[in-house]
């Protein structure tokens, strides 16, 4: 199913509705609206990844692989952690979409210093 942007954003609000009409007198289903709305979009982000994936494997031609493969990495990571604080601060925790946040900075950083090392080794060899 092949949704473009407009009729997301479509969906999006449409959805918004129905959970602020839910919200005053049924909140958990109003929340179990959202989260739905979410996964739907979610679903239909992956599948428009599939384009940049490919993308990026050509490009991955042109360099070395595991680059290519820490580069996925933090997409992934990335995404994942601003679809999952999206889902907490909607909720109401904002300290927990903190934290998550937090944790995918500290992750993307730990997947990068192999990225690191190797541009310090390659300035200390022009250097030499």
């Amino acid at each position: 199913m092949d949704l473009s942007i407009v009729q997301l954003v479509i969906l999006a609000v449409i959805g918004m509705l129905a959970a602020l009409l839910c919200k005053k007198n049924q909140a958990d289903f109003s929340a179990l609206i959202s989260i739905g709305i979410c996964l739907l979009f979610m679903f239909f982000m992956v599948q428009a990844l599939d384009e940049l994936v490919a993308l990026i494997q050509e490009i991955a031609g042109f360099m070395n692989l595991e680059y290519v493969g820490i580069l996925l990495k933090l997409i992934g990571i990335a995404y994942i952690c601003e679809f999952a604080s999206g889902l907490c601060k909607d909720a109401g925790y904002q300290a927990i979409s903190g934290q998550i946040e937090m944790a995918g900075r500290v992750a993307m950083m730990v997947i990068t210093m192999p990225i690191m090392v190797a541009i310090i080794q390659t300035i200390g060899q022009f250097l030499s």
